[in-house]
């Protein structure tokens, strides 16, 4: 397998950190530079409408003045529609106006009829004709000028009108600017205007185009731009009437969304698609009109700027990135090499050359006292060596010493079965497993003139000590079950024995019994120790102490009868103690389960038990020595 170096790794973690970052960082650029670039079309949008508002008020202004004055002069020659042609007359001539009119209240002059519309216009320079233009095909009580100038204040601002096609003298297009004529009463009695022509506009956006194409460096015709087979519209002025339709604007953009959901549409630099083609639009109504100024620019123009820095941006952090990545991968490679040098003498201390020699710094950084701390190991493993080779000496030693204890310890108990080859009478068997080397369990047996003489006992604690009492426990219960019949006199005679110099305070419980092979009767003694089971019932037993304890203590004897067949089971506590992974108890219960579920020999009992405490405790390391014995008279 081909190890990666370190430098490598280090070297890319460093990159991809730098790396994460500097996206997060040229995202928050590029998102500050594109918001920049919104608010420059903002601006630039706000400037064009405000510019374009300014002029067409100051227009307004020139012509309100002019307008004002006129309206005196006929509020004070109302006696007669001949001195209101008059009037007219004369203030045309000196405003140079399209045109003027006074348009009164139906039948306002007798005579007249319903409609009279005095109007006088220029048909050249010098000459200026005068009619009398209402009538039932030029109903201007409907017309908006005229509502709208009838709703107007005697004394504020007039109202320019949409522009509209006036059939009526010549056929031509006008706006008008438009102001309530009020009588000596105080009464509106009609309506005064000064017709404009609507193409002074182009004057006025013309100029604000020509500084935008000035700003992008555009040459005239670079305001539109292509996209396969469709053209479109970089920057457009549009001045709109009260029912969106196109006042001023180029014909080349179309409007039909605007003029659908005028007012969604406009508003503060709020972007739309025209026709499926992105647009941002900034917004203004004219005072005293219904007129609406937009500026359209399209997404192509408002980014440009944002779109140049990003690309400025991006090329710089990726040349930037490659100067850092040269250099930083160099600079890990050279701080990092000493630790390759490290790593080499470090495998020969590992092979066991403890004396191999390791790389000075010159430096005294980290990888310096790195070098220095696998110079107080390399001492350290090669002085613990040498002690775990002495200890192994001592423990291989011991071992055998234990093995050589163990083997003396198993040969004290019987272990040869059947344990009465020539006997048909009694079927018996026994198991002892020690929880270590040597334990602290003993059973033994044997048949004095017709009767079995046996016991099982557990010395407390475990080892070297407990297997020592074991020893001493096992011969005394041979030697003096030779001379004495009675259990109680066994375990009293023991007990007397064990006391005597136990300093350790250590004391083993006991079961003892002496069966008549001949009869069946059962005497026993119960020194501390579990009581036993006699075919599926636990066997009654006295609550003695164990030997051990105390020197004058008093033992009971106790007697049952075992019919043919019937097994009688004995244990140490290393068989209900048993534990598993969870600390759970083999117990009583399991104990009765398998005795209650079993037909079979004394062997096949102790078997059946052995195999469902081990499938209980599975792999679990044995905590305590095992020991059971088992008989059964044919």
């Amino acid at each position: 397998m081909r190890k990666s170096k370190l430098s490598s790794r280090i070297t890319w973690r460093v990159i991809g950190i730098m790396l994460f970052f500097n996206v997060l960082i040229i995202g928050a650029m590029l998102t500050f530079v594109f918001i920049v670039s919104l608010m420059n079309s903002s601006s630039r949008g706000q400037y064009v409408v405000d510019g374009i508002e300014g002029k067409i008020e100051s227009t307004l202004w020139g012509a309100h003045e002019a307008a004002s004055n006129n309206r005196d002069e006929i509020e004070r020659n109302l006696e007669s529609p001949e001195r209101v042609f008059d009037a007219l007359e004369r203030e045309l001539s000196v405003n140079r106006f399209l045109g003027g009119f006074a348009a009164f209240e139906p039948d306002y002059f007798k005579g007249q009829g319903r409609w009279f519309e005095a109007y006088v216009y220029l048909t050249d320079s010098t000459h200026i004709n005068r009619q009398q233009i209402g009538s039932a095909s030029h109903d201007y009580f409907n017309g908006p000028w005229y509502q709208k100038g009838l709703s107007l204040d005697r004394d504020g601002l007039g109202y320019l009108t949409d522009p509209y096609f006036d059939n009526s003298v010549d056929s031509a297009i006008y706006c008008s600017y438009v102001l309530p004529i009020v009588d000596q009463q105080g009464r509106k009695v009609g309506v005064y205007g000064v017709d404009l022509d609507y193409l002074w506009l182009d004057t006025v956006v013309k100029e604000v185009e020509d500084n935008v194409k000035s700003e992008f460096h555009l040459e005239n015709e670079a305001l539109e731009s292509y996209e396969g087979d469709s053209i479109y519209t970089l920057f457009s002025v549009q001045i709109l009437d009260s029912k969106g339709n196109r006042i001023y604007g180029s014909d080349s953009l179309d409007l039909s969304i605007l003029k659908i959901d005028q007012k969604d549409a406009f508003g503060h630099l709020k972007m739309k698609n025209l026709k499926g083609t992105p647009y941002y639009i900034s917004s203004k109504q004219l005072a005293h009109t219904n007129w609406t100024i937009a500026v359209i620019q399209h997404r192509e123009m408002v980014f440009a700027w944002g779109v140049l820095m990003a690309i400025v941006i991006l090329f710089c952090m990726s040349i930037g990135g490659i100067v850092i990545f040269f250099f930083t991968s160099r600079s890990i490679r050279n701080a990092t090499q000493p630790l390759g040098f490290l790593s080499e003498s470090t495998q020969e201390v590992a092979k066991g050359n403890f004396d191999a020699p390791l790389p000075t710094f010159k430096h005294n950084d980290e990888v310096a006292q790195l070098r220095d701390s696998f110079s107080t190991m390399q001492q350290s493993l090669k002085k613990y060596v040498e002690e775990v080779k002495e200890t192994t000496k001592a423990k291989t030693a011991i071992m055998s010493e234990l093995n050589v204890a163990h083997s003396i310890q198993m040969s004290m108990i019987p272990k040869t079965f059947p344990a009465f080859p020539d006997r048909q009478d009694i079927e018996l068997y026994a198991s002892l497993t020690p929880a270590k080397a040597v334990g602290g369990d003993l059973y033994d047996f044997f048949i004095r003139n017709e009767k079995l003489f046996f016991c099982i006992g557990d010395v407390s604690g475990k080892g070297v000590p407990a297997s020592l009492v074991m020893a001493v426990s096992r011969t005394l219960f041979r030697n003096i079950a030779a001379h004495a019949d009675l259990p109680s006199r066994i375990v009293k005679t023991m007990n007397e024995n064990i006391c005597e110099g136990n300093d350790n305070c250590m004391f083993v419980t006991l079961w003892v019994g002496v069966l008549d092979l001949q009869t069946g009767r059962l005497c026993y003694c119960n020194a501390g120790h579990d009581a036993p089971y006699l075919g599926t019932e636990l066997l009654p037993c006295d609550a003695n102490l164990p030997i051990g304890v105390a020197p004058d203590l008093k033992y009971t004897d106790q007697e049952a009868v075992i019919a043919p067949g019937k097994i009688l089971f004995l244990y140490t506590d290393g068989l209900t103690e048993a534990e598993n992974g969870s600390r759970a108890l083999f117990g009583m219960q399991r104990i009765s389960e398998v005795i209650n579920g079993f037909k079979g020999s004394p062997k096949e009992l102790i078997e059946t038990m052995a195999d469902a405490v081990h499938q209980f405790v599975g792999d679990t390391e044995q905590s305590d020595d095992l020991t059971m014995l088992a008989f059964r008279l044919s």
